[in-house]
């Protein structure tokens, strides 16, 4: 019988700081489940019209720490280890948690077998065959727990040193809870696919990118190859394995100024097991400025010179699977916004993990309304409400396609037709 922990209490004294050990033979490290029940204080939500916040929910002691952090770009709960930066993966991202609430967070992991899962009240952070299994080696070990005192109260602490499976968490979420809040992981049905039928306007751009001369014009920005074969075109990195995780990406800028209402359509095959794609749209200079205008800064497909620097612009992730982003509810389709960087909303998974196939992308932006559809599956749809807390709605701009550095990835017959 593997040992449980409970702990359930109400804060009374704000220096209190909850300890309990866990039986000397039971120590959490290679496996483990962590799972509680948060009870939030009020809602948070990002954007600049409120203050950071940072609390520790949850200590392990030499292995790991579990957070709640509201900043401009995000509302996140973050499962961290204290001693490997390069093995976080436990992530819960969103614009904002609703409360006064109660949510019950499980995480589990098997390290051996490359098993790791997030879950926000019972429901996976990620789902349709997203997993991408790989050992690893779990550095620390913890022999206790603390529960730090703060505003949102932490009760029901579990912990057993085994990996868990998706029936298990299940069973351990109470009842009132066991699926609720599933619009926080866009798990709920999909408005219908805006009807474009009668209102495509003139084409304003279209490649069959299946050769050299079908992209003249388009402007690379940083180290890629980009090769034709099979009528279609294949890019991927010159720097496949940046020792320092910041170089190897690229963008890919398509040249024609695209209207503030527009349908964009391409093919996409992921030709590498991991990558994550994603495309800009809406881009231009902070000062409405085109994005080649020469007195802007020189780029060189470093992601924060796009999401925090002179661009403003809409970015889209519709292809994710790598070890960073498995147990994290960002791995699927997510809007986000800059400069600076903040998510907007977060979708279903456009073009799953494992896929050989081609899929026909559309991406429609009618005014500040944003659609994302794989196959005639609509996977994000958001409208943007512009104001203080995101920023006004942005309009016509630039589109490129940008890849991280691992990823290799198959693309043909791109178009553009401006949005009656």
């Amino acid at each position: 019988m593997y040992a449980r922990r409970f702990l359930a209490f109400f804060l009374l004294q704000p220096l209190i700081l909850f300890n309990t050990v866990l039986a000397d033979d039971k120590p959490i490290s290679q496996q483990g489940s962590v799972s509680f029940i948060l009870h939030t204080d009020q809602t948070y939500s990002n954007g600049k019209w409120q203050h950071e916040f940072k609390q520790t929910l949850v200590e392990l002691p030499g292995l790991a720490t579990c957070n709640l952090e509201r900043s401009y770009g995000a509302v996140t709960i973050s499962f961290d280890w204290e001693n490997d930066e390069t093995h976080k993966f436990f992530l819960l991202q969103l614009t904002d948690l609703p409360g006064p609430a109660k949510y019950a967070l499980h995480f589990t992991w098997d390290a051996a077998q490359g098993l790791a899962e997030g879950y926000l009240n019972g429901l996976p952070f990620r789902l349709e065959n997203s997993r991408f299994y790989y050992p690893w080696q779990v550095v620390g070990l913890a022999t206790g727990f603390k529960i730090p005192p703060g505003p949102n109260r932490v009760t029901d602490m579990q912990i057993e040193p085994r990996y868990l499976s998706e029936d298990e968490v299940r069973a351990q979420v109470p009842g009132e809870l066991l699926g609720s809040a599933s619009e926080l992981l866009a798990a709920t049905e999909m408005p219908s696919a805006i009807d474009v039928s009668k209102r495509k306007g003139k084409l304003v751009y279209a490649s069959k990118m299946n050769d050299e001369a079908s992209m003249q014009g388009w402007v690379l920005e940083g180290p890629a190859e980009i090769t034709f074969e099979d009528g279609q075109m294949v890019m991927r990195s010159t720097i496949p394995k940046p020792t320092d995780g910041s170089t190897g990406h690229f963008n890919y800028w398509c040249p024609a100024d695209v209207p503030e209402s527009f349908i964009a359509e391409w093919e996409f095959k992921p030709v590498s097991e991991r990558g994550l794609c994603l495309i800009f749209f809406s881009s231009k200079g902070q000062n409405g400025q085109d994005v080649f205008d020469e007195g802007l800064p020189e780029r060189d497909g470093h992601f924060q010179q796009y999401v925090n620097g002179a661009l403003n612009n809409y970015w889209m992730v519709y292809f994710s699977n790598h070890r960073l982003m498995r147990t994290t509810n960002i791995a699927r389709t997510y809007l986000s916004k800059a400069s600076k960087s903040r998510t907007l909303a977060a979708g279903q998974i456009g073009v799953t993990p494992g896929s050989k196939q081609f899929h026909r992308m559309r991406l429609i932006k009618d005014g500040a309304h944003i659609q994302l559809l794989a196959n005639g599956k609509v996977c994000l749809d958001f409208i943007d409400p512009g104001g203080e807390r995101w920023g006004p709605a942005l309009g016509a701009g630039k589109i490129s396609l940008r890849q991280m550095a691992f990823t290799v990835g198959a693309y043909r017959n791109f178009n553009v037709w401006g949005l009656h």
